[in-house]
């Protein structure tokens, strides 16, 4: 084994030995109520603005899609037709 081999060993199982060393957030473990909730509040809120978004615009398109499919030029110019080409 080389001289060095042991180093990754020895500092996985001190990762896995120690998990309360590395908390990712000091909030999430706040003996507070108040503070978890507000943890909790805006966990939900970034979670949900982005699938609002996402749905937003994807109710919009399809607004935007139906109002071009109703106000067609055909409508507007009875000499225009879907058979009409290019002249």
């Amino acid at each position: 084994m080389k001289r060095w081999a042991w180093v990754p060993v020895l500092t996985s199982a001190l990762l896995a030995l120690l998990p309360d060393v590395a908390h990712a957030c000091p909030v999430c473990f706040d003996p507070r109520e108040e503070n978890r909730v507000a943890f909790l509040a805006t966990a939900v809120f970034m979670s949900l603005i982005p699938l609002g978004m996402v749905g937003g615009l994807g109710m919009w398109l399809r607004a935007r899609a139906r109002a071009l499919a109703a106000h067609r030029p055909e409508d507007d110019d009875p000499e225009v037709g879907p058979e009409a080409g290019p002249e």
